[in-house]
């Protein structure tokens, strides 16, 4: 009880006096009259530090066990003081800042897909969706100013919503991904000439890091082209005309599918597009080894744990990877 600034007995409704301090360090009142001491309370402190420990163990490598032990809990009496830190709310990243260069990519974890945007060094935004569409994408760029580059794997849900949202922004399709979607359709062992020199001409992209190489490879490339011509462009005619399905279709269908693919990155200009800026990376290699990894490696830590909680562990993860993160004791 408090009255003109005083503090009053709650058994006696007596003036209260300071008697030193407890072995916290927090101030300690005797009553005189019953002898009662007593010292004022601070949840709100009791909060943080709970918070801290649930942030550290969600994170962390420790499990509750060893935590717990420490803390003078046992697991369940960890999990029973931790049950309220679950509903907390990841503060909001958004700055609205405008970052010359992001890199796009999703992860599947937690019985959903999580769509990540974020430069070479931060997260800048994420969201939760079903499935990697157009519309999810969208409702992640809509939330960001338009960069001058932009980093992805090439997914079609990625470059519809890049090109309804930030139409002005330039690509760069990551290399790592072009070469893999190119193994493929020609396969570890290539049967045919065509396939084996475009699988050979494959393994030199790594090494076209500059301008001028990246336009020695790209001649390289329609020089292999114009050689295998005639031979991508035969086809095949079907037996039975009155069936009703197709007339023809091309005999070396994959082959000629790889090198269009290549042919259409490069007359886009998203296969070197790293050269015209030293900022901009080859692949996504920042986002699927500094983020997607690790968020996989945190779950592992933590497998068993239901989806909505490996929820929160991503976005708490992920909060923890922004340039404006702040200390757990500060979230409260």
């Amino acid at each position: 009880m408090n009255k003109h600034g005083f503090r009053y007995c709650k058994n006696c409704h007596s003036r209260l006096q300071k008697r030193g301090l407890t072995a916290a360090g927090t101030q300690r009142w005797l009553c005189l009259k019953c002898g009662v001491s007593s010292s004022k309370a601070r949840d709100d402190l009791a909060r943080q530090f709970m918070f801290e420990k649930f942030i550290y163990w969600l994170l962390g490598k420790d499990s509750q066990t060893e935590l717990s032990e420490d803390l003078g809990y046992s697991s369940r009496g960890f999990r029973r003081h931790i049950d309220w830190c679950w509903q907390v709310p990841v503060p909001e990243v958004l700055t609205g800042e405008i970052n010359p260069v992001l890199i796009l990519d999703g992860i599947r974890i937690a019985g959903g897909v999580c769509l990540i945007a974020r430069t070479r060094e931060f997260v800048v935004a994420w969201t939760w969706a079903e499935t990697e569409s157009s519309v999810s994408w969208s409702e992640l760029l809509l939330t960001l100013p338009a960069p001058k580059y932009v980093v992805c794997d090439g997914q079609k849900g990625i470059l519809k919503a890049l090109s309804i949202c930030w139409p002005n922004t330039l690509i760069q399709r990551c290399q790592f991904h072009v070469r893999q979607n190119i193994r493929t359709k020609l396969t570890l062992n290539p049967e045919t000439e065509a396939a084996k020199e475009l699988a050979e001409l494959m393994r030199y992209l790594r090494y076209a890091y500059t301008a001028k190489l990246a336009a020695r490879w790209v001649a390289s490339f329609y020089e292999l082209q114009n050689k295998h011509r005639v031979f991508l462009a035969e086809r095949t005619l079907a037996v039975d005309l009155k069936s009703g399905g197709k007339k023809w279709w091309y005999t070396h269908g994959r082959d000629r599918s790889a090198y269009r693919q290549i042919r259409t990155l490069i007359e886009a200009g998203d296969l070197f597009r790293f050269t015209q800026n030293s900022r901009v990376p080859r692949t996504t290699n920042d986002l699927e080894g500094g983020t997607n990894s690790q968020l996989k490696r945190a779950a592992g830590l933590h497998r068993g744990m239901i989806p909505e909680h490996q929820k929160v562990l991503v976005n708490w993860w992920l909060y923890y990877e922004t340039e404006g993160q702040k200390p757990p004791r500060f979230v409260l």
